[in-house]
């Protein structure tokens, strides 16, 4: 009984719980579609709405090319299937003060009857240009307010987000193929389930603008008073991540990809 007893302990002390691996899953996957947002507004401005593509349409206003500008991103209410498979319906709706490269410069990205792959995205996404640090890289700050993710089934989860962001590579030619950003901060949130989570990036998030996922990097995620930890992996380009219990338990996850 009493080795029957210390095994079944010793297992309820490693085993992940369902609400921890649901927090984990929700807060990779919002980051993940708001990633995917970045990378529209990113082609969109690269393009000018060209690409080759008739769907998004892309209008700016004033079009003389001055700033401030507004960018609508539409992808209409039957939406778009990308290179990628994803199918995305509503608009993003960007406003610039200046070219992003220039110091100063604030973009913002807010969304209209916005969804990817039916989850329904909402809240105000913005990003600052803090000028280039002691290496000579552009650093950014990158905030995300009111954001809520509705996903198909119904089920919803809320965040905010508070990031630093550097150009690690990159940042000397035109094209955006070629970026490489690493990513610090943290951010709060609410399950499915209404539980309340916190994130903090641990070492930094490797996001290359040649892969659709993050491929590197660590973070904790407390939810219930536990700290799990976050890592997304050596550099491979995959949608996978491993949560570690606070008890040293492992679980693999896929960050969510609705079809």
């Amino acid at each position: 009984m009493g080795l029957l007893f210390t095994a079944c302990k010793k297992d309820e002390e490693t085993t992940i719980q369902s609400e921890q691996i649901m927090a984990a899953e929700d807060q990779t996957s919002s980051n993940d579609l708001y990633e995917d947002v970045d990378e529209q507004v990113d082609q969109a401005i690269e393009t000018r709405g060209g690409g080759g593509t008739v769907c998004p349409t892309v209008t700016i206003d004033p079009a003389d090319g001055s700033y401030p500008r507004t960018m609508t991103i539409d992808f209409g209410t039957d939406g778009c299937t990308g290179l990628d498979g994803r199918v995305r319906k509503g608009q993003i709706v960007v406003n610039l003060t200046d070219t992003l490269t220039n110091t100063g410069a604030v973009r913002t990205a807010t969304f209209v009857d916005f969804y990817v792959d039916d989850a329904h995205v909402e809240g105000t996404r913005t990003l600052t240009n803090l000028g280039p640090n002691a290496d000579g890289n552009l650093t950014f700050s990158r905030t995300v307010v009111g954001g809520k993710i509705t996903f198909p089934d119904g089920e919803v989860t809320t965040w905010e987000a508070n990031h630093s962001m550097t150009l690690v590579e990159g940042g000397n030619t035109a094209i955006l193929l070629d970026n490489v950003w690493e990513i610090t901060g943290g951010a709060t949130g609410v399950t499915r389930n209404g539980k309340a989570f916190t994130t903090e990036i641990v070492t930094p998030l490797v996001k290359r603008r040649a892969c659709r996922w993050t491929v590197s990097g660590t973070k904790t995620l407390t939810i219930d008073g536990k700290v799990l930890t976050i890592d997304y992996g050596n550099g491979d380009c995959d949608r996978k991540a491993t949560v570690i219990g606070p008890n040293g338990g492992t679980r693999e996850i896929l960050i969510r990809w609705w079809m």
